[in-house]
């Protein structure tokens, strides 16, 4: 038995169509930005990087002075400055992208004091080079000092790009600083194949209201 809606059927029946073609697509690229699952799809040495419901800054004396609670989901990721003198530990992941917008969350806990002068940044390097999304420093912050969540963000055009965070222990072995990452996605723009799908569908509802008019003006 015919539908006795064929038009909203029609409708839903395109945008369901839209949406399961756009959405492989969109799952393929950026993954666990929120290290729901610790460092699965990260490049990176896992006794460096950590997952915490929540992530305490402490000040010389060793006092809680700031407690970071996670952006996005149950977990945080936080990066450990090594020992190594000014080696950075640096996360990373490579994806590619129809294009859209990136964004996601960034902190610098100061575990150190002038003269040493402990970094952290996050960026991408893309088609058009390389672009900086967050950076910190000791002297930025003050000794032992941090910042708050930073939101970034930046639309990207299609192409490949690597994702890059890393935080390093600057002239001495002693008192690490640490990076805090939340939250990174990336929100595609549909394919060309998913503006095509919707596209066929509008012009099939088009052509059913005009058949509709037709018969309700000549009835048989």
């Amino acid at each position: 038995m015919a539908s006795r809606h064929p038009i909203p059927a029609m409708l839903a029946a395109a945008f369901a169509a839209a949406a399961v073609l756009a959405a492989p697509a969109q799952a393929a690229t950026f993954t666990n930005g929120s290290f729901e699952d610790i460092v699965a799809g990260w490049t990176a040495d896992p006794s460096l990087v950590q997952t915490f419901t929540e992530f305490n800054h402490r000040n010389e004396a060793g006092e809680v002075t700031h407690t970071y609670l996670p952006v996005e989901g149950l977990l945080l990721g936080v990066l450990t400055a090594p020992y190594e003198a000014d080696t950075p530990f640096v996360i990373s992941q490579t994806f590619t992208t129809v294009g859209g917008l990136f964004s996601g969350w960034a902190a610098f806990s100061g575990g150190d004091a002038l003269p040493w002068n402990d970094t952290a940044f996050v960026r991408l390097v893309g088609p058009a080079g390389t672009i900086s999304l967050f950076t910190s420093d000791i002297a930025g912050v003050g000794d032992y000092g941090h910042t708050p969540w930073n939101l970034f963000s930046v639309v990207l055009g299609a192409g490949t790009y690597t994702f890059e965070a890393g935080v390093s222990n600057a002239s001495d072995p002693f008192d690490p600083s640490f990076l805090i990452l939340d939250g990174i996605t990336l929100a595609e723009v549909p394919e060309p194949g998913t503006w095509a799908l919707m596209l066929t569908g509008f012009l099939g509802l088009g052509a059913a209201l005009r058949r509709r008019r037709a018969r309700a003006l000549n009835p048989a």
